[in-house]
């Protein structure tokens, strides 16, 4: 089954666009897309950021309207930053920074992936796409796929806490049994969980604290 994805035009300087066709298992259409910049198999709808663009759209205002069409259009949105957004041209705090990929990911809803450069990018819509094949041609599903909405929501929730990817927030959950108990937990309570050790225990410790510290102000 050949692989879809349609690009908007404006994406051509980054070289993504280019990097994909190069794939003779990708069909690439590029035109102008009402919302979103790459669409895989009509279903699929990714925003592309770069650092830069997403700290600006931070600060003129532009980041969640845009959140918002991403979710209305697709069935399954994603967005994805490429470079380190802490570490932007912009002079903006830290916190706002990351206030602002905390409500993306929790109160949008809205997965996010970080890549380091346009050939990352480009590796990871290819990826996504195959993956995407495979379970159409497959049937087959991952394991917390066929778990409950719920469960899959608070996956999805997890995976926002840093160095959280989609198996290290299974296991989160498995040992924790609910979100609320990964909030409260403690930092020991935290290393308990196969693949956290005590720097990445602190971070999101660290993490979680400064948002619900900022939530409660």
């Amino acid at each position: 089954m050949l692989i879809s994805i349609q690009i908007d035009f404006r994406e051509n300087p980054s070289g993504i666009p280019e990097l994909l066709a190069k794939n003779t298992a990708v069909s690439v259409s590029v035109s102008s897309l009402f919302s979103g910049d790459y669409i895989i198999n009509k279903a699929i709808g990714i925003e592309r950021k770069s650092r830069e663009d997403f700290v600006q759209s931070l600060v003129s205002g532009r980041l969640f309207s845009q959140v918002a069409k991403l979710k209305r259009s697709f069935p399954r949105p994603l967005l994805v930053i490429e470079g380190d957004p802490y570490n932007s041209a912009y002079d903006i705090h830290e916190e706002a920074v990351r206030g602002a990929l905390l409500s993306v990911a929790v109160s949008w809803q809205l997965p996010v992936l970080f890549s380091k450069d346009p050939q990352d990018t480009a590796g990871i819509i290819l990826m996504i796409a195959q993956q995407d094949i495979s379970i159409r041609v497959t049937g087959a599903r991952p394991e917390h796929f066929r778990q409950s909405r719920k469960s899959c929501r608070q996956l999805s929730l997890l995976q926002a806490l840093p160095g959280v990817g989609p198996e290290l927030a299974v296991r989160l959950l498995k040992k924790m049994g609910s979100l609320k108990t990964v909030i409260n937990a403690t930092e020991r309570e935290l290393r308990e969980v196969e693949g956290i050790g005590e720097n990445k225990a602190e971070k999101i410790h660290a993490f979680i604290h400064t948002i619900c510290h900022e939530g409660s102000t």
